[in-house]
């Protein structure tokens, strides 16, 4: 599971998350989960939950995903 404080460009980070082999779990704060490249509205809760500095939680199905999402994730922070 990935925890993330800060997503600079969601445009960009879904881009990634279309383009992964598995599945992208967003994990809610009640303890459900939503499938981020097949449920629209959990890209819709994803951007609310960003929105309110909520920290945010996903998993990936698919190891392979985890190097780019990875990648990602450290050159936004740079």
């Amino acid at each position: 599971m990935l925890k993330i404080m800060k997503i600079s460009n969601m445009d960009s980070f879904m881009e990634k998350v279309r383009a992964c082999q598995g599945e992208v779990n967003l994990h809610l704060p009640d303890g459900s989960v939503c499938d981020l490249k097949r449920d629209h509205t959990a890209a819709q809760i994803l951007t609310m939950l960003h929105s309110v500095d909520q920290e945010l939680e996903i998993s990936l199905t698919d190891p392979r995903d985890c190097v780019p999402i990875m990648r990602y994730m450290m050159s936004a922070a740079a």
